[in-house]
């Protein structure tokens, strides 16, 4: 009888979500909201952001484009090299064609423009982890 683990691609355990911005606030409501729908989430700055991507592999990563030390156009360049297998969802408050171009070469699943709802971004993350495909914006 065939291994089941081998032929399935299922995640054992909860599943791990990485928050990268600035803002503090930001980082606070993304954590209550995305801890709600039961993911462990894990926090990093434009400082620390290299450190805790490093340190482990993740299942979705949410970052800001705009951030001081490492933006989030680097931030995700690094994250896509660390976590190959990581769906990735961008925040910004400052939306523009060219950074949304450059979201859609890197495979980023959703960009997001800030002021969003807490039940928008549960939604989106519920989206992004479910759907097969690793782009849709």
């Amino acid at each position: 009888m065939a291994n089941s683990k081998s032929t399935s691609k299922a995640k054992q355990g909860p599943i791990e979500v990485l928050v990268i911005d600035d803002e503090p606030g930001v980082r606070s409501v993304l954590t209550e909201a995305l801890a709600a729908n039961g993911y462990l989430v894990y926090l990093a700055d434009g400082t620390n952001a290299v450190e805790v991507l490093t340190a482990r592999h993740y299942d979705l990563i949410i970052t800001d484009l705009k951030m001081s030390v490492m933006n989030g156009l680097q931030a995700l360049a690094l994250a896509k090299e660390k976590s190959p297998e990581a769906k990735f969802i961008v925040i910004t408050g400052y939306p523009s064609e060219e950074s949304l171009q450059l979201c859609r070469e890197l495979g980023v699943a959703r960009y997001l423009v800030k002021p969003f709802s807490i039940n928008e971004i549960r939604q989106v993350a519920r989206n992004v982890l479910r759907s097969k495909s690793p782009a849709s914006i």
